[in-house]
């Protein structure tokens, strides 16, 4: 058997198991991510002769990451968007953004500090690990997320908490990034932090939210103008499907040709979507288009985890050192609650939610394509360690996380007297 057949069949196994094992765990600690990383870590020790992936000394691999890793990222972030039904405001919206708005700068700010100080990196190499490593993960929290759009259950604090930071921090954190970078070769700390300021944060941000505005409008509005024209032709569940990513790409491309943060972009868009139209059909077209949306998504994710198990296993964590390890550790179980519960400080929330919207800060596929990204642009001649501590903090926040969610969810809700979730 070639080793391309033996690759496809581990294709086909991670495609078959989206559509079983979901239902096979339901209400079970063991999560679908811990399932497929583990799988993966055990084929790729095997000795089968498989092709390894090595995005830490490969360029080729690493481009290979960086354009999956993107592409899981954009159609996550849309289904996350299509998830929230609450009209955006500062009210409804308050306990994503007291995470955005305090917890992520200060998640930034203590993993970069101990990356200096404690792990032994130079300060932008610091300031890039605490950029890569402050966004959650829109792709892994499903767990933690609202369900689909129109669901019949209240969209708690919690979950549409975690759900919108996840959905929005990807394009706020890359600001960070871009400093990181900015900072290697700089002549001048000041002139540097003056272009990053308004360009990369504040041109670029804007731009990302300005365009996932009217293209959400436009590109929404031109799908209920020839929904009823489509229908004529065919059924229009596969066009929903098609038109739905053809919208998320189409989004994202635009905004990252005028330099806008195209992640930000395509979860705005998804939001904005929403916002068209109020009627039955259009309230259907919505729990299609997300269910087309996390179809791919979970398909694509489903085989990237299976690879990035074959990482773990075959050499991505060779250069962790235990300062790095105790730096991912200390970001999950002490820099993360810490920073949540003093974002927190002026909401007026029950505690136990506070507490829950502090300790889930799940790590994922965006910190592996922030990485990517900063490492592709060659401007960090020493990048190693940092992928090893990105690959240990990912592979504990999918176990850590995904064996406590189900039964940290199950108590939260009962405390809070909450009907329990299915």
């Amino acid at each position: 058997m070639t080793t391309h057949i033996l690759l496809l069949f581990l294709a086909g196994l991670a495609l078959l198991g989206t559509f079983i094992l979901p239902s096979l765990i339901r209400n079970q600690m063991v999560s679908l991510p811990i399932i497929y990383v583990a799988f993966g870590f055990v084929i790729f020790s095997l000795p089968l002769d498989l092709p390894l992936m090595n995005p830490e000394d490969a360029r080729l691999d690493r481009q290979l990451m960086e354009y999956i890793t993107e592409f899981i990222v954009i159609v996550s972030l849309a289904a996350t968007g299509l998830k929230l039904d609450r009209v955006p405001s500062l009210k409804n919206w308050s306990a994503g953004l007291y995470l955005l708005g305090i917890t992520m700068p200060l998640t930034i700010a203590a993993v970069a500090f101990l990356g200096w100080w404690w792990v032994g990196l130079a300060p932008a190499s610091a300031l890039l690990l605490g950029a890569v490593l402050a966004p959650t993960d829109p792709v892994l929290a499903a767990n933690v997320q609202v369900g689909p759009p129109n669901e019949d259950l209240p969209e708690d604090e919690v979950r549409f908490g975690l759900t919108l930071e996840a959905g929005m921090n990807d394009g706020l954190a890359f600001p960070f990034v871009y400093l990181a970078i900015g900072l290697v070769d700089a002549v001048s700390i000041k002139d540097t932090l003056i272009e990053w300021a308004w360009w990369d944060f504040g041109y670029r941000i804007g731009m990302g939210a300005l365009l996932g505005y009217l293209i959400g409008k436009g590109l929404s509005f031109l799908f209920f103008k020839f929904k009823d024209k489509m229908a004529e032709i065919r059924e229009t569940e596969i066009e929903e499907g098609f038109f739905i990513l053809a919208a998320t790409l189409i989004t994202y491309s635009v905004t990252e040709i005028c330099e806008g943060y195209g992640f930000l972009a395509v979860f705005v868009a998804s939001v904005v979507s929403r916002r068209v139209r109020y009627d039955d059909e259009a309230k259907q077209a919505e729990i299609e288009s997300y269910e087309a949306a996390d179809q791919v998504e979970q398909a694509v994710l489903g085989i990237f985890l299976i690879a990035f198990g074959g990482i773990i296993g075959t050499g991505g964590l060779r250069d962790l050192t235990w300062e790095g390890a105790l730096l991912g550790l200390a970001l999950l179980f002490l820099i993360r609650p810490i920073a949540g519960l003093i974002g927190f400080l002026p909401s007026k929330l029950p505690w136990v939610e506070k507490l829950a919207l502090s300790y889930f800060g799940i790590r994922g596929v965006g910190s592996l394509y922030y990485l990517a990204y900063a490492h592709n642009s060659e401007a960090f001649p020493s990048i190693d360690g940092i992928w090893s501590i990105v690959n240990f903090t990912m592979l504990v926040s999918i176990i850590v996380h995904g064996l406590s969610v189900t039964p940290a969810m199950r108590w939260i809700d009962n405390r809070m007297g909450r009907p329990e979730r299915t």
